[in-house]
Formats: C-alpha cells, structure tokens, sequence
C-alpha cells in the first residue's frame, strides 16, 4: 500500500516505519513469531494559518516582476530559477546555488540582479557574494521586499 507522498515525491520517514512494521508483522504471523514492538512517532502538526499581511516571496516576485517589465528604464527582464525539481519520477537540478531572482539589463546595456524576499526575509551568504560581485564589477544588485524597493536599486 502507498502512503502519502512529500513536495518531492519521497516517503517520509514516519511513512516508511509504518510500511516496514506491516511487513515485519506479515512475517511474524507467517512464521508463528510475536510481533516486533517499536513506537512510530504522531504525525507532524499542521501548521498555523500564515499571517495575510506579510506576503509570500512568490507574491513578491511577482509584484516586481511586473513593475520591472512596465518601467521605461528597463530594457529587458527575465526570472531565474535554481534548485532541484521533480519531472515525472526524476529530479532535475537547474540554474547555480546562489543565483538571484531576477536578472536584466537597462537602456543603454548596464547589468542588473535582484533577490526577491518577503519583508524581513535576508539573503544567503551565496547571495551575499553574488551581490557583493556584480557590484564590483560595475552592474546593480541588490535585495528588495517590494515593486517599490526594486525599483529603488536602479538608477
């Protein structure tokens, strides 16, 4: 029997106890034996509803995404992505730790990245880095929580 599956397709490890204390079981009824005791842990608990006032990072993006295709400034725009996702029953890895969300180019051919996070949210050390670079190097990076902060970072 199949038990719930994970974001990624995999058992949990609560899951594969249960399965492997049914089998254990079959086998020690089959051949007469008392049954194996161990404890599975309870169930994770749900978690609380999220504040609606702070926006999820999609929704964010989004917001950004959309301010930076409709300013003048901005010549081209495109979303990033990088991380391990599931096609069919394989996982495919994309893009390199640390990249940012958003990468463009202004009128006139100056660079730019930006790392989108729901307010308060920070980047990682990798971002941190990739920040720190495309700065050094003449382009505009940069963190922003809102349309209004992204649009703030370009000149």
């Amino acid at each position: 029997m199949a038990f719930g599956r994970n974001q990624r397709g995999r058992q949990s490890h609560r899951d594969k106890l249960i399965e492997n204390k049914r089998a254990l079981d079959f086998m020690a009824d089959a051949v007469g034996k008392p049954r194996m005791q161990f404890e599975i842990p309870p169930p994770p608990k749900k978690r609380a509803p999220r504040d609606s006032e702070i926006p999820l990072e999609k929704e964010v993006l989004a917001d950004v995404l959309q301010a930076l295709r409709c300013d003048p400034r901005v010549a081209l725009v495109d979303r990033r992505q990088s991380g391990t996702f599931m096609d069919g029953d394989r996982y495919i890895k994309v893009g390199v730790k640390g990249t940012l969300d958003i990468s463009g180019m202004l009128h006139g051919g100056r660079y730019f990245e930006i790392e989108c996070k729901r307010p308060g949210g920070k980047p990682d050390p990798r971002q941190w880095e990739r920040i720190a670079g495309i700065v050094a190097n003449g382009g505009i990076a940069g963190c922003a929580t809102s349309a209004d902060e992204a649009l703030a970072l370009l000149p």
